[in-house]
């Protein structure tokens, strides 16, 4: 694998990792909030942030997967 593949691949490992463990602590604070209670709107947003999160992980998943299945081919 190319030297400038493997850094790219070694900052894109690592955005994935900053998005998923960004939309674990969302996830944990919205569970830690009442649903019914002041924090019901807060709540929400964080299930929004949440998911948006998690689709731009999944994005970055499969062009990780993409880029090593075309250094496969090789």
């Amino acid at each position: 694998m190319p030297l400038a593949a493997k850094n790219n691949l070694d900052e894109l490992y690592a955005r994935q990792r900053m998005l998923e463990e960004e939309a674990s602590r969302l996830e944990q604070e919205h569970d830690q909030l009442d649903p019914d209670g002041p924090g019901a709107e807060r709540r929400y947003m964080l299930v929004i942030q949440s998911r948006a999160l998690r689709e731009e992980e999944a994005k970055l998943a499969s062009l990780i997967s993409d880029i090593l299945e075309r250094d496969l081919q090789r």
